[in-house]
């Protein structure tokens, strides 16, 4: 080596020096690089909350190789991008958060620490500030509860001292109520910074709270002044769990007495025969029973029974009048008509205590007052009509005619109205002046009492007693007279001819037999008495023959046709009443088929069933006839006299069939005859077999 410098040479040496200093330079700029590339990375590692590298983490070749300037800067630019993500993600809450802030039904403000309004919703400023008007910047106690009315319990102040959330309930502010709740908002120190209070309009509740306690007070106020006695039952024990004091005493009990007990032990005790509303399955009930007394004695009441639900509970609302002083609560209720201005209460409780629909008019015939069930009757409200004239809500005339009566004296007449299901109602107008305190007749009152059945009934036993009378006058006159030639001139009658009338005095007497026996028939079904059937084995072609052969030798242009089964059978009837019930359909088959024609008889046997049918080619019926012809004393056709009977036939007949556990059905058109079937069991029901 030493020869090789010594042979190199100035030249040689002077390009080797700078060599070094250049190697020297590159090393330095190296060094100088490197530790600038560390001190950035450890600069952004600390931006990101990472510990800066060590030299022995992490040698200079590694940090050159991993580029830790780009793995940062990338991270940073993910760091940027998840930053506008967030930032667009708090914007959109934000916007969501102020438009619930706008639309929420409650009033919204928010306090600093000092009382003053940083921001407020648009239902705090509908309820609390006038147009034009802004709290922002201000203290709420000065424009919302300023201080002449300031509550003693200001939630603000509230929140503030106990650091917590704090509410006032029923806050009072001109003449409004809110609840008010505060919420804090805290630093991370844990001081407040700001106060959310929520303003909750409550005033129509407690409105509603107020009326419904004052109706309560009017419900128990009228409850308790009602002239009648009122009870409330539980529909499912039919116990009393209420009852007015007008109850109590009408059962002369006391209250605890009472409670608890079941209802048709004091009402309806003798008459009871299960709850027409559970057990019948009515809407309303109104009958006449017996209210029994604790000192053993009955009354005879008006009750009225009707469901109701309280709650999710069904009871029963029954109200009940002494009938025996009706006339004495007429009375009372004209006294308390006069006294209608400083009584209006009570007497609504009596209107609507009285079952029958009653009006009330004043001299002019304007309406004064009208019950529940006139309202419902008429299809008119007493609050529409209150202070009109009779005229101008009632369009029915025979009404108007009924209620435009004298006002110097009481009448009843009857008036026909239109029923909710079709046809007509009977209704009886009674009136009665309305006298006032002194003396003076001030209007009239109406009270209309449905007497549709009583008056169908009355035309029923009319209708009946005049057919009975023509049924059995024509018999027997002809017993009479034929009585009368066998007495007065039986020595100038052949025996041929004297034979013939008492054959025809025993036809007529036997026809009277059958109208007798149809008429106790009928009289102990309406008594509700069983009906006995002797039931013995008979021969069924026999017996149908002996019932059909009186009408073969009719004279007349009627053709009977039997068609039987091909074999004799034997069946266990009540064989009187059998003969009964086709003698009934044979003798309906004759009388309405007044031009003649075929009158077929078919009779049909299995092992379980006889069925009968009875055909004929007459007058028929319509669809209102055949649904009434089972009606005791209905006549299909009553207006033409040619035709006789009672209208008991066909009732009765149904009644046998049933009695042998059958059934009867008709099937008819008008012109074109009827068809009346019915089907026996072989075997009667063993209830019936009394032999």
């Amino acid at each position: 080596m030493n020869d090789m410098h010594a042979t190199a040479g100035p030249g040689a040496e002077a390009e080797i020096a700078r060599l070094r200093e250049e190697n020297a330079h590159l090393r330095d700029w190296q060094a100088r690089s490197i530790r600038y590339i560390r001190d950035k990375v450890d600069q952004l590692l600390g931006v990101v909350g990472t510990v800066p590298l060590r030299p022995e983490e992490l040698d200079d070749e590694m940090l050159l190789s991993l580029d830790p300037i780009g793995i940062v800067s990338a991270t940073f630019v993910r760091i940027l991008e998840n930053l506008r993500e967030t930032n667009a993600e708090l914007a959109l809450a934000r916007d969501e958060i102020g438009a619930i802030f706008q639309a929420a039904g409650n009033g919204i403000m928010v306090l600093d620490s000092q009382g003053r309004v940083l921001s407020y919703n648009a239902k705090l400023r509908e309820l609390f500030l006038p147009e034009g008007v802004d709290l922002v910047g201000r203290c709420c106690s000065g424009l919302i509860c300023t201080p002449e009315v300031r509550h003693e319990a200001c939630v603000f102040d509230m929140v503030m001292r106990s650091g917590a959330a704090a509410s006032c309930r029923k806050w009072c502010l001109a003449g409004r109520y809110f609840d008010v709740v505060g919420s804090p908002i805290k630093n991370q120190d844990g001081e407040i910074e700001q106060v959310v209070l929520v303003y909750n309009d409550i005033t129509e509740r407690i409105r509603s709270e107020q009326a419904l306690a004052d109706a309560k007070a009017r419900l128990a106020t009228i409850f308790e002044a009602v002239p009648a006695g009122i009870v409330l039952i539980d529909a499912q024990s039919h116990r009393i769990v209420d009852a007015n004091q007008h109850a109590l005493q009408m059962l002369e009990l006391p209250r605890e007495k009472v409670f608890g007990a079941e209802c048709f032990s004091h009402i309806c005790a003798k008459d009871h025969a299960g709850c027409p509303i559970t057990d019948g399955g009515k809407s309303i009930d109104t009958t006449e029973c017996t209210l029994e007394r604790a000192g053993g004695t009955s009354v005879p009441i008006l009750k009225t029974v009707a469901p109701v639900m309280l709650g999710d509970r069904l009871y029963l609302l029954e109200s009940f009048l002494d009938i025996a002083d009706r006339k004495q609560a007429e009375e009372a209720m004209r006294q308390a008509l006069a006294e209608a201005e400083d009584a209006r209460g009570k007497m609504d409780g009596i209107l609507q205590s009285v079952a029958d629909p009653l009006i009330v008019t004043d001299s002019e015939q304007r309406i004064i007052l009208m019950n529940r069930a006139a309202e419902e009757l008429l299809g008119i409200c007493l609050y529409n009509s209150q202070g009109l004239a009779l005229d101008q809500v009632i369009s029915d005339v025979r009404l108007l005619e009924a209620l435009r009566g004298d006002l110097t004296e009481e009448s009843r007449v009857d008036v026909a109205l239109p029923a909710a299901g079709g046809g007509e109602w009977i209704y009886q107008g009674s009136t009665s002046p309305l006298l006032s305190a002194d003396g003076l007749i001030s209007g009239m009152i109406t009270v209309l009492r449905n007497v549709t059945q009583e008056r169908e009934i009355e035309r029923m036993k009319s209708e009946f007693v005049s057919t009975a009378a023509h049924e059995l006058q024509t018999p027997l006159a002809a017993i009479i007279g034929f009585s009368e030639l066998l007495m007065n001139q039986r020595e100038d009658l052949t025996p041929e001819l004297e034979q013939q009338s008492l054959g025809y005095i025993y036809d007529k007497a036997d026809l009277l037999s059958k109208i007798v026996d149809d008429l106790l028939d009928i009289s102990r079904i309406e008594s509700g008495r069983a009906l006995e059937l002797y039931v013995s084995e008979c021969e069924l072609t026999p017996l149908i023959e002996q019932v059909v052969r009186p009408y073969r030798n009719r004279p007349g242009p009627h053709l009977f046709k039997l068609h039987l089964p091909g074999e004799s059978r034997r069946v266990r009837v009540d064989r009187r009443k059998l003969e009964q019930i086709l003698d009934n359909l044979l003798s309906n088959a004759y009388k309405y088929s007044p031009e003649g024609g075929l009158i077929r008889m078919t009779v049909q046997c299995s092992d379980e069933l006889l069925k009968v049918s009875v055909e004929d080619q007459g007058i028929g019926m319509t669809p209102e006839q055949r649904s009434r012809i089972y009606d005791k004393f209905y006549r299909g056709d009553a207006s033409n006299t040619s035709i006789g009977g009672t209208g008991l036939g066909m009732s009765i007949t149904k009644y046998f069939v049933e009695a042998h556990g059958g059934r009867i059905w008709v099937e008819s058109e008008p012109g074109l005859g009827t068809k009346v079937s019915f089907e026996l069991p072989m075997q009667p029901r063993p209830e019936a077999d009394f032999d």
